[in-house]
């Protein structure tokens, strides 16, 4: 299992969150570091567990535990046995979450309005120049899979961003 999650941090709807809306998402069993987005990645950390469980509820991030680490300029996270990491950006903040030595991810530029069908198309055609014909369905939960293999990703988009996550077997 895997699991995305990408933050636009230019985007102009973007807003700096404070204590009061970090309150709203941390658990009592979330452990900390000190950082500018530390709301960001709090909450990017979070949604790929989310994703990465593939469970059909609804997200709340406060009933996930994280705990973030930041080791020699590597931010990395857990929540009990899912491990993952942040990549920093000077224009967006991707949470990447699962079997991270077998898991690849993309990030793409938006190029129209209709980000969730366009984030979709734009995965297919990063597969397609890569010599690889694939498309995207979904499981028996509606979450996404690469077929014909049924291998399990994750998608995120936010802002002028979106991203996949896969198995590194799909190359």
């Amino acid at each position: 299992m895997l699991g995305i999650d990408i933050v636009d941090l230019k985007d102009p709807s973007f807003k700096e969150r404070d204590d009061r809306t970090l309150d709203l998402v941390k658990s009592s069993d979330d452990v900390l570091i000190e950082h500018p987005h530390l709301f960001w990645i709090l909450w990017s950390a979070k949604e790929a567990v989310f994703k990465c469980r593939r469970e059909p509820i609804n997200f709340s991030p406060s009933k996930i535990p994280i705990q973030i680490s930041n080791e020699n300029g590597e931010i990395t996270f857990q929540s009990n046995k899912i491990k993952g990491r942040i990549t920093l950006k000077d224009e967006y903040i991707i949470a990447i979450c699962g079997d991270l030595d077998q898991t690849e991810y993309h990030v793409f530029e938006k190029r129209d309005n209709n980000w969730s069908e366009g984030i979709r198309f734009m995965i297919i055609e990063y597969f397609r120049e890569l010599e690889h014909d694939y498309h995207i369905g979904s499981d028996d939960l509606n979450l996404p899979i690469i077929e014909p293999s049924k291998q399990e990703i994750s998608i995120s988009h936010h802002g002028r961003y979106g991203a996949v996550a896969f198995p590194k077997s799909l190359l």
